[in-house]
């Protein structure tokens, strides 16, 4: 059996809610996907890759779109050794500094300490309006992961 999620990230890898803005995004979240299976903010022990999963086609440069998805594997790597403490790349094609969480990912993937999760939602997207109810409870621009498992 597959589980979808859709798992909401905050922009900065290293920022997580305080408890109230937590529970306020959690109850605002259960308002919006009222059939959802599960829905908390989960938060991880150091930072995290939060993937699209089964959905996940590819990663591009962010400055010239071209396909990295090789070079990726092995920045990856890098970064995981430090335990994604320094996600600071430089782009193969371009040779442009940037960060591993503001790569171009098809689906979007994103870094972080935690992530507001919605397991079975019920809907397969999420308006803008959805959205911004729920950074504004948790006080944080989100970045929305679809995530299939």
């Amino acid at each position: 059996m597959s589980d979808n999620y859709l798992r909401l990230v905050p922009y900065d890898p290293r920022w997580y809610p305080a408890q109230h803005a937590a529970t306020a995004a959690v109850n605002a979240a259960h308002g919006l996907f009222p059939v959802a299976g599960h829905i908390a903010v989960e938060y991880e022990q150091g930072v995290t890759f939060f993937d699209a999963g089964a959905n996940t086609e590819s990663v591009h440069c962010p400055f010239c779109g071209s396909d990295i998805e090789e070079w990726w594997g092995d920045a990856m790597n890098q970064a995981a050794e430090s335990r994604f403490e320094d996600l600071s790349v430089t782009t193969p094609c371009c040779h442009r500094p940037t960060s591993l969480n503001d790569l171009r990912y098809v689906w979007p993937a994103a870094f972080g300490v935690c992530a507001l999760t919605v397991i079975s939602p019920g809907v397969n997207s999420v308006s803008s309006e959805q959205l911004r109810t729920i950074e504004q409870a948790m006080g944080s621009p989100l970045k929305v992961i679809w995530q299939h498992l």
